[in-house]
């Protein structure tokens, strides 16, 4: 491991995997804009458009164990860069398609599986290897700093450019994408071996099961898991459906798809500068709770409003929520488990908190075929409420073991 030279630095090998994150995060957001724009080309029928937040997403609840299990059993080093290659490969198929004329929205949620399945491999590996490469003191600010290069990656910069990119050509995004996949592998493999992973002597399926035995047993972990699995559940019943709710309630643009985006990572970013603060003063159950306030106002907000400012101004709002959530919650899961189980155990929640997701987008796309598209909207605020009003029934758990 590299040798701190201050300590605001975190050494090299956290350096080089922060910029393998930020450069394929970036892809990541040029993907988050590109494709249902490209998609809403194709068809205005929401169920059809909420599908592809539901085939990105559905390789988590199908493969997570397996890639999570894998992550502990080989070089995270190695298995990050093949995810990345393989994604390379992915986005310049599709840039391919497209130019060519060749696209049609069953080709995106071929793609957008594929492209899900990688995910799961490359951030089951990614939140692992972090407890391996910097100090157990450092976790929290580690965290944070990997958050916010995610957040600003994956929301800000990439979606700006997926933007100006598809104004241009439809399918620029996709060739930037592939190279920012690229650049991501480059420099994961700079990253010396510190993957702390000892030769496998189990099966990979008694694997996968211990993740879930470990993540069942931890009371703490157990409920965290439940409340982010009803949290996606609901919000990607909307979230999925944005690029409609930013054209038929808001009645705007691009651009203002692109904002509302930006506005959540800018949120985010800013949650990193005093989440540190308000843990180390009121605990991480209660910045937890304040977390779910802040979602709570902030989606109320988003379900009422048909103005575009209002819209954004809530979305910044919702980002320092998930900033706040992301980085406790993150940090949890990496001080409660043993670096030899991260892999699974991070699979595991995922699995769950990760596999709704694919529900909750259909749950949304039908919601609003039938009952309006300010529907989906309208019942997240009303479940973020509740969280806010019982939060701290719901935090019991975490209130008696931390």
């Amino acid at each position: 491991m590299s040798e701190r030279k201050n300590n605001k630095s975190l050494g090299r090998d956290f350096r080089s995997l922060w910029l393998s994150v930020a450069a394929s995060c970036t892809g990541d957001g040029m993907f988050l804009t590109a494709f249902p724009l490209l998609a809403a080309l194709l068809t205005r029928d929401p169920v059809l458009i909420a599908g592809i937040t539901i085939t990105t997403k559905l390789p988590w609840l199908l493969f997570s164990l397996l890639t999570g299990a894998i992550s502990d059993r080989r070089d995270r080093r190695k298995l990050m860069i093949g995810a990345d290659i393989s994604r390379f490969v992915i986005v310049g198929c599709l840039a391919a398609s497209i130019i060519t004329d060749q696209t049609s929205i069953w080709v995106l949620y071929i793609c957008s599986f594929l492209l899900g399945t990688c995910e799961t491999l490359h951030t089951n590996c990614a939140q692992a290897i972090i407890p391996d490469i910097v100090k157990p003191e450092e976790l929290l600010t580690a965290n944070a700093r990997f958050t916010s290069v995610q957040v600003l990656s994956a929301q800000f910069v990439g979606p700006s450019l997926g933007v100006v990119l598809f104004n241009a050509s439809s399918s620029l995004p996709f060739v930037a994408d592939a190279f920012a996949f690229a650049g991501s592998a480059a420099l994961v493999k700079s990253i010396p071996d510190v993957h702390a992973v000892e030769p496998a002597t189990t099966r990979l399926r008694d694997d996968m099961l211990d993740g879930v035995r470990f993540l069942r047993d931890n009371a703490v972990l157990r409920r965290l898991t439940f409340i982010l699995a009803a949290l996606n559940f609901f919000y990607f019943a909307s979230g999925a459906l944005l690029v409609l709710y930013t054209s038929d309630i808001l009645h705007s643009s691009n651009i203002t798809f692109t904002a509302l985006s930006v506005g959540s990572a800018l949120g985010t970013i800013i949650s990193r500068f005093f989440v540190s603060r308000i843990s180390n003063r009121f605990g991480p159950t209660n910045t937890i709770a304040l977390a779910l306030g802040v979602w709570a106002i902030s989606s109320v907000g988003i379900a009422v409003t048909s103005d575009k400012y209002i819209a954004v101004i809530m979305f910044v709002l919702m980002g320092i929520g998930n900033g706040l959530w992301t980085i406790i919650n993150t940090t949890l899961r990496q001080q409660l488990t043993p670096t030899r189980m991260l892999g699974r155990m991070n699979a595991a929640f995922r699995t769950v908190s990760w596999g709704v997701v694919p529900f909750g987008a259909a749950f949304g796309g039908v919601c609003a075929r039938y009952f309006g598209l300010r529907g989906p909207f309208i019942i997240f605020a009303v479940v973020m409420v509740g969280y806010a009003v019982f939060a701290k029934p719901i935090l019991r758990p975490l209130t008696k073991s931390l």
